[in-house]
């Protein structure tokens, strides 16, 4: 009975990460890589790391709209680097916010439009150390974002002057 208990114990401390309550800064842990700047579309790759594939998709799902929030998208060959929506003063004063916005199956996901899940190549699922590194391609709908951003008095618009 105690190793039944000790065992449920262990599933329920082992939740899924798309399952997890956002908080600032918590899931910062990628990479990006800046494929193309499409009208009104950014589109890169961005790795994650996790136990699994299943688990990996959700998370770089929210990580892609996160990186142009939060962080921004670097420079890459011919395309130039885009700065972060949001300063992390923003992120803290709207947390309330963000929580609701990056909530499971929240509202972070309609700006996701093209990913290439379900086409992984070997070269975008590679074995590391506590599992594995996931590479998405997905193309989020940057300018979309910025507007919503804009009406819900997250970001200042870009002709409020400075």
């Amino acid at each position: 009975m105690r190793v039944f208990a000790a065992l449920f114990l262990c599933a329920l401390m082992c939740a899924p990460v798309y399952g997890q309550k956002y908080t600032p800064k918590n899931s910062r842990n990628y990479e990006v890589e800046t494929l193309s700047s499409g009208q009104g579309t950014k589109e890169f790759k961005i790795y994650v790391t996790e136990r699994n594939e299943r688990r990996a998709i959700p998370l770089a799902k929210m990580a892609a709209v996160e990186v142009c929030v939060f962080r921004g998208l670097p420079a890459s060959g011919s395309v130039s680097g885009t700065p972060a929506l949001c300063s992390s003063s923003d992120e803290e004063r709207h947390a309330a916010f963000f929580e609701e916005f990056f909530a499971p199956g929240g509202r972070y996901l309609q700006y996701v439009n093209v990913t290439s899940e379900g086409r992984l190549s070997d070269g975008d699922k590679i074995k590391v150390k506590g599992g594995w590194k996931i590479g998405l391609t997905v193309q989020v709908l940057y300018d979309n974002l910025r507007n919503d951003l804009q009406e819900e008095g997250i970001v200042r618009s870009l002709n409020s002057g400075f």
